[in-house]
């Protein structure tokens, strides 16, 4: 072979004649080695520069897994309407729901993952907290409630509300109490990982002629009726927060016509806490928005009351003359309206909604 390669050399300096058979054999060797050489070294280059390359892949990948992404540019009105869509009430009402068995405690504990929206109504035990509790349950809620001292008729609603499917409970608070009240809001944070609709129902109601007026009776319908809502609302602010409803969550508060202007003799006292209410919900519509929206009820009469002179039907004949429709209100007439709110009503906020068959014109 050394030969063959001298033989090559010196064919190039000198050009000597052509090679014996041994020589060519020999020549035709080096060329394949070198072709081989050749081939082996493009190969060794092939690898390591696809190992490079992975490695470098590898590397740049790593660096954009650690790296936080930059911010997107957010419209702000866009991401403020923004909401995670929940059935409407008329699609909740479709869904059958399970009955439980035979014998079962009214009593329920929370269910914060059920996916269905969570309601809490004040004084539901009975007349138009009740109505409103049984609706809210009819379009697929899980109903919370309070009452003060009718504890048979929250037992009896409890076991209704039961059998309508709510996987809610119920709690005795006294409104007037404010530690009770803080207690309440507490307990119910820690059971309950988001709240939906929130209604102020419980009210006193009670007449207050000025030679008669004292200052422990302006203070508890205003402590009852105003106060403690208000102080609830703010507690149970951050569940409402989390309401994933299409409008965001709903507080409801009842006021009254006859403090909105149309007050009725020897009712000061009432007529100011319910004014107050009205403020409290003007001002809570700006404190929560968006993702919270805040609205009344404002009743004539849905409901008459069980004693005092508004009792007579003397008197309440000579009421209903003056409405237009014609008959008074019913309880139930205030729970379809608060369902509304709750769930249809999207787009409104800060508004008094007036239910009293028009006596407001007379």
């Amino acid at each position: 072979m050394a030969a063959a390669v001298e033989w090559i050399i010196a064919q190039v300096a000198d050009g000597k004649p052509p090679l014996t058979k041994q020589e060519q054999v020999e020549v035709g060797m080096v060329y394949l080695v070198l072709i081989l050489l050749l081939t082996l070294g493009l190969l060794a280059w092939v690898v390591i520069a696809n190992t490079a390359r992975s490695r470098r892949r590898k590397a740049e990948s790593q660096r954009k897994a650690h790296e936080k992404p930059a911010p997107k540019e957010v419209d702000v009105w866009e991401e403020a309407a923004r909401r995670v869509r929940t059935p409407t009430s008329s699609e909740l009402e479709d869904t059958a729901v399970a009955t439980p068995p035979q014998g079962a405690t009214a009593v329920v504990r929370p269910s914060p993952v059920s996916g269905r929206p969570s309601v809490l109504i004040t004084g539901a035990a009975k007349r138009v907290g009740r109505a409103i509790a049984l609706r809210m349950a009819r379009a697929g809620c899980d109903v919370f409630f309070t009452y003060h001292q009718s504890g048979e008729e929250a037992e009896s609603l409890a076991r209704e509300l039961s059998g309508l499917g709510s996987t809610g409970s119920f709690h005795q608070v006294d409104l007037m109490d404010g530690a009770a009240i803080e207690d309440f809001a507490r307990d119910l944070s820690s059971s309950l990982t988001k709240l939906d609709v929130l209604v102020h129902n419980a009210s006193v109601y009670s007449a207050s002629p000025l030679q008669d007026l004292m200052l422990e009776d302006v203070v508890r319908q205003y402590h009852v009726n105003a106060a403690a809502p208000l102080v609830l609302t703010a507690r149970l602010a951050p569940l409402l927060m989390q309401s994933e409803m299409r409008g965001g969550a709903s507080v409801i508060a009842f006021t009254d016509i006859h403090s909105m202007g149309r007050p009725r003799k020897d009712f000061s006292a009432y007529s100011m806490s319910k004014a107050a209410v009205t403020e409290m919900v003007y001002s809570l519509a700006r404190d929560l928005g968006p993702e919270v929206r805040v609205n009344a009820v404002a009743p004539g009469v849905v409901a008459w009351p069980e004693d005092g002179n508004d009792a007579d039907p003397e008197m309440q004949r000579k009421y209903v003359r003056r409405i237009p429709l014609g008959r008074p209100g019913t309880p139930e007439d205030a729970a379809e309206v608060v369902r509304w709110l709750a769930f249809d009503a999207t787009y409104l906020t800060g508004e008094i909604i007036r239910v009293d068959g028009g006596r407001w014109l007379t």
